[in-house]
């Protein structure tokens, strides 16, 4: 299996505003999500990149609804 060429990283200011925005904790924006509150401390502080499945249920969250896909996501170069 090939490498996907493009790796897609948290915007932490961005999705940390806005989790304090809707006075959320960290694990209960990770239960909504549906990940694990240590596999959100990855993504969010950096250490590995979203994926296609994770970004896809960012983007489908009500709580992120109207913020454009470049505010949430930068993308890099694998």
């Amino acid at each position: 299996m090939t490498a996907h060429p493009l790796r897609y990283f948290l915007r932490t200011e961005h999705v940390g505003a806005l989790i304090d925005r809707h006075h959320l904790s960290h694990e209960a924006f990770a239960v909504e999500l549906g990940v694990s509150r240590q596999h959100w401390s990855t993504l969010y502080n950096g250490r590995r990149p979203v994926s296609p499945k994770l970004r896809r249920a960012l983007l489908a969250s009500p709580r992120l609804a109207g913020v454009a896909e470049a505010e949430l996501f930068e993308v890099v170069a694998a």
